[in-house]
């Protein structure tokens, strides 16, 4: 078991587990809806000339709830696609320091980007702006990607530093204890 796996395991317990359970039920449901009403357009299209009226509206909408449910989550189980070639010859302090640095800056980031995304959504409620065939509220959509970036932002603020002290423990423990061989 690596260390990720020893840290995700141990310490998604009570409210971190259901919530992360949920987060990802809902970006999977998400993500399906979207391989759904794919289908059905593509069908609809070409075998009888009748596409999915708001097909594309539906699959705009269930795009961004997938990306902006799952964010938290990847955050808060360091799941990033990163390059990791030059970690074995980084020492566990420095990891330590360049994960929280990491986690503070992507938070500071999340937060101005989320505050954009919010005036935006603000701005478009003001204005009763809808989706052109379904009518959906577009502010109270943008709205919410803007919620769930500072929700995110304060997952990596506390989960994820929280995440990189247990890490950098566990690297020292792994360090100091005697091999068997």
């Amino acid at each position: 078991m690596t260390s990720a796996e020893h840290i995700t395991q141990h310490s998604e317990r009570g409210l971190a587990k259901w919530l992360a359970l949920t987060l990802n039920l809902i970006a999977g449901s998400a993500l399906m809806l979207m391989m759904v009403i794919t289908c059905v357009d593509v069908i609809g299209r070409y075998l009888f000339n009748k596409p999915l009226v708001g097909g594309v509206e539906l699959i705009e909408v269930l795009l961004g709830l997938m990306i902006f449910m799952a964010l938290p989550v990847i955050s808060w189980r360091n799941e990033h696609v990163v390059v990791d070639i030059l970690d074995p010859f980084v020492s566990p302090r420095l990891n330590l320091i360049r994960t929280i640095l990491f986690n503070l800056v992507t938070a500071i980031a999340l937060v101005m980007i989320g505050q954009r995304i919010w005036d935006l959504g603000a701005r478009a409620s003001s204005h009763g702006e809808v989706t052109e065939y379904l009518h959906l509220p577009v502010g109270m959509i943008v709205s919410f990607f803007g919620v769930m970036c500072w929700f995110t932002a304060l997952v990596l603020i506390t989960l994820g530093i929280y995440r990189a002290l247990v890490q950098y423990r566990l690297s020292l423990d792994s360090a100091t204890k005697p091999s068997l061989e």
